[in-house]
């Protein structure tokens, strides 16, 4: 949760995990060194191999450090490194447990049925609309579902209410 004036507003934050991050940079460092040790007069791209290493690391880990999920008051924020999505209460018709991802599926991508993602690996949350779906990693995943949930409620009841105060 974090503290917004005097009012909280529920945030979940899946990281990537190290393990992966480390596995990924050691992956990319051992391919520019084996490539630079075949052709060690090699073209420009092989000589300036450390730098392309440094830039895909920093990369990395801006873009998929982690997935944050805010329950702001009329909706659901989705924030992926400087990718972003906005899901409003009135337009999700279902939340669940989503499907557990593999590891290496980290970033904005389509899901397996054409749902959009945004992956860290590890349990997920399903958010559906009218139109769409969106899959997004998050560590406690039914935690997120019910707290989703009780927001939407909340929102379409007070629209409710509204609804009788007024007549329309």
């Amino acid at each position: 949760m974090t503290d917004r004036g005097d009012k909280k507003t529920p945030q979940f934050v899946a990281f990537q995990p190290w393990r992966v991050r480390i596995a990924i940079a050691v992956v990319f460092l051992v391919l520019i060194v084996g490539a630079a040790d075949l052709v060690p007069d090699g073209p420009y791209l092989l000589r300036t191999g450390p730098v392309f290493f440094v830039g895909y690391t920093a990369l990395s880990f801006a873009m998929h450090r982690s997935v944050a999920i805010r329950l702001e008051d009329h909706a659901v924020d989705i924030r992926q490194g400087w990718r972003k999505a906005r899901i409003p209460y009135e337009q999700i018709t279902k939340v669940a447990v989503g499907p557990r991802t593999e590891w290496w599926r980290i970033g904005r991508r389509r899901v397996d049925d054409g749902a959009t993602g945004y992956l860290m690996g590890g349990p997920s949350v399903r958010i559906t609309t009218g139109t769409e779906s969106v899959v997004v990693s998050a560590e406690e995943s039914y935690r997120v579902v019910g707290a989703i949930q009780r927001q939407r409620n909340h929102i379409v009841e007070a629209r409710a209410a509204d609804t009788e105060r007024t007549g329309h």
